[in-house]
């Protein structure tokens, strides 16, 4: 689906990701392991354009995107490694913010909503202030907020970081429910045991590919 084709970027003098190439294949986990500092944020970063890439090339389907990052933005979802919710909204409040931000359908958002709701089993707490739930439940909210606009392409930035060993195991167990729907997605994890979740598995260390 996507491939980076000898990306580099470089900040000052760190070189933060150098000469890597990689594939994130279609209804597949790709998971990017490795320490703090081995270029996994700034590889997500410049896959939806937050971060412009000093040389290199990323493929959608194939073909060059360019500077054209619209083009997987449209497809994706993204959950960077500090997502904001609104600590004084209720969890539904929140999924209907994002919902309204990301233009969907009041319908639409109301079908997805008590899907995901049910499916991250945070249903019982629907009316509860987001600020006021655990680590592990914000992170499903989160991912809940980013799934409302129904992307091809879910990108997730050290999501269980910081989570309880439980909380961990269910947020592993919605992201192969995602794939077994048929969504291709590419997340990074410190954790090795969470890496041997995925159907492929890259190591990185001081920006590049092991």
């Amino acid at each position: 689906m996507i491939r980076l084709e000898r990306v580099s970027k470089t900040f000052g003098a760190i070189r933060a990701v150098d000469d890597v190439s990689l594939d994130i294949p279609r209804g597949a986990i790709t998971i990017l392991t490795g320490a703090d500092g081995a270029g996994k944020s700034t590889i997500f970063k410049m896959l939806v354009g937050l971060v412009k890439k000093d040389a290199g090339a990323v493929r959608l389907n194939g073909e060059d995107i360019g500077d054209d990052y619209s083009r997987v933005t449209s497809i994706c979802g993204y959950m960077p490694e500090k997502f904001s919710l609104y600590a004084d909204l209720s969890v539904e409040e929140n999924l209907n913010f994002f919902a309204a931000i990301q233009q969907v359908p009041v319908p639409r958002s109301e079908e997805l909503k008590k899907r995901l709701l049910e499916k991250t089993g945070m249903a019982p707490f629907r009316k509860r202030r987001a600020g006021a739930l655990s680590g592990g439940m914000k992170q499903k909210l989160a991912l809940s907020t980013i799934l409302l606009s129904s992307p091809e392409l879910i990108i997730l930035d050290e999501p269980t970081t910081g989570v309880d060993p439980l909380s961990r195991i269910e947020f592993i167990a919605i992201i192969e429910d995602l794939k077994n729907e048929g969504k291709t997605i590419v997340m990074s994890t410190p954790y090795l045991d969470e890496a041997e979740k995925g159907d492929h598995i890259v190591f990185m260390k001081n920006g590049r590919v092991m």
